[in-house]
């Protein structure tokens, strides 16, 4: 028996098989198909895909320890015509009860007891590289509906990881996106710190604090400077007296008058 299935969407069709003995004992059998050649994988912009374990303050590019990197896409990937509709919900049982074992189709994918699912998304793969290598092995991602991973890796500072992510859905179609996580667990570097009146150095206790300079270096050599801050104030007293935000570069000598 063959059938000629056509649609202009997703349907999801049940075929009954019903088989009668002479003695007039009748056993029934039921099938799910599910036709499907006009729905596609996409991205919900409004959602994440990022490194949890990263920096939020670096939008999570950047991770500054050494323990797990993690990821999560919650939402990202979505079928929309499976985030719209039920067909892969639990299915009514047999009314009259002679669907039962194995004439009933209880296995995945499209169980009589629905079939787990994220948007029409059934599973995901991750694979990574570090630099300019080539990728791992895909894995597939256990507890797919978490849609979260974790992975210990031997991390250090300056490298960079790209993590690829494939999902597929309940008819095979697949979508791909990557993220890269920059490592840097060192702090920056200050350095040549001084208090300068015109080509002297301070070194010691003045009362005349007129246009003294004060000169450093700072640097970081993996992820860069974002902020420079300076605050000039009273060791005894623990006062404050002026503070300030320098932009990151080549800066110009700040002057306390």
């Amino acid at each position: 028996m063959s059938l000629n299935i056509q649609s202009s969407s997703p349907r999801l069709y049940c075929i009954t098989l019903e088989v009668k003995d002479v003695a007039d004992n009748v056993r029934q059998a039921r099938r799910f198909v599910l036709y499907d050649n006009s729905s596609f994988i996409e991205t919900w912009k409004e959602k994440h895909f990022r490194f949890d374990s990263a920096s939020a303050a670096s939008n999570f590019l950047w991770q500054t320890h050494y323990s797990d990197i993690c990821l999560s896409w919650h939402d990202f990937f979505i079928n929309k015509f499976y985030l719209n509709s039920n067909l892969l919900n639990p299915i009514d049982p047999d009314p009259h009860g002679l669907m039962s074992g194995i004439y009933e189709q209880t296995h995945d994918p499209l169980s009589v007891n629905g079939t787990p699912n994220v948007h029409g998304i059934i599973k995901y793969y991750v694979s990574w590289k570090l630099n300019n290598y080539s990728f791992t092995t895909e894995r597939l991602i256990p507890n797919f509906k978490n849609q979260s991973f974790c992975t210990k890796l031997n991390v250090t500072d300056g490298q960079t990881y790209t993590f690829n992510m494939r999902s597929v859905d309940i008819v095979n179609n697949t979508y791909n996106e990557s993220r890269s996580l920059h490592i840097d667990r060192s702090p920056p570097f200050i350095f040549n710190m001084t208090l300068k009146k015109g080509s002297a150095v301070f070194v010691h206790n003045s009362t005349d604090l007129s246009k003294m300079q004060m000169t450093f270096d700072a640097l970081d050599l993996r992820s860069g400077l974002r902020t420079i801050k300076w605050v000039f104030g009273l060791v005894d007293a623990s006062t404050e007296l002026s503070q300030g935000y320098l932009a990151v570069g080549h800066t110009q000598n700040v002057r306390f008058k």
